[in-house]
């Protein structure tokens, strides 16, 4: 493919046994061919992890089965972008420092999913609304602790869910 000058792309594995998988190697390997990419791998309590492999700047609208881990809220802001964010961890819970990150980072974002059945640790009792998704048309809240149902429907400011 002489004519490609750019390959924007985003993988996403789910492997089994996935303690295996060395980053650093991942990264170094995109240094010979000049290509900027960013890698994050997460562990899930089943023994199966995911390895999400994707080019800089990261172009895309959509980030699937992201855990606290999940670097969202770096300096560079690359996942700008992003309209839609499934949530899932089955390890740590969210908590309200991470919602309130991911609503100043994904200032974009029109439709969130939370996946995650465990209690939150610290329960934020205020009742201002210090998060916001001002653009959030769709809510999604599957296989969750009520404790979510609570921080994202009574605690945040969602203008645009109808």
């Amino acid at each position: 493919m002489p004519n490609l000058f750019q390959f924007d792309f985003h993988i996403r594995s789910i492997l089994k046994n996935a303690d295996h998988i060395e980053l650093d190697k991942i990264r170094q390997s995109s240094i010979q061919y000049k290509q900027s990419i960013d890698c994050t791998i997460d562990y899930f309590n089943n023994q199966y992890g995911q390895c999400q492999i994707y080019s800089l700047p990261f172009i895309g609208t959509r980030l699937d089965f992201i855990s606290n881990q999940f670097p969202l809220f770096n300096v560079e802001n690359r996942f700008s972008n992003v309209t839609m964010l499934i949530l899932f961890d089955d390890i740590k819970p969210f908590v309200h420092v991470f919602f309130q990150r991911v609503a100043r980072t994904l200032l974009r974002l029109k439709v969130l999913e939370v996946v995650n059945l465990l209690e939150q640790e610290e329960k934020n009792s205020a009742t201002n609304n210090s998060i916001e998704f001002h653009y959030l048309t769709t809510l999604i809240l599957h296989d969750i602790h009520a404790d979510y149902v609570e921080q994202l429907l009574c605690r945040t400011y969602l203008p645009c869910l109808i």
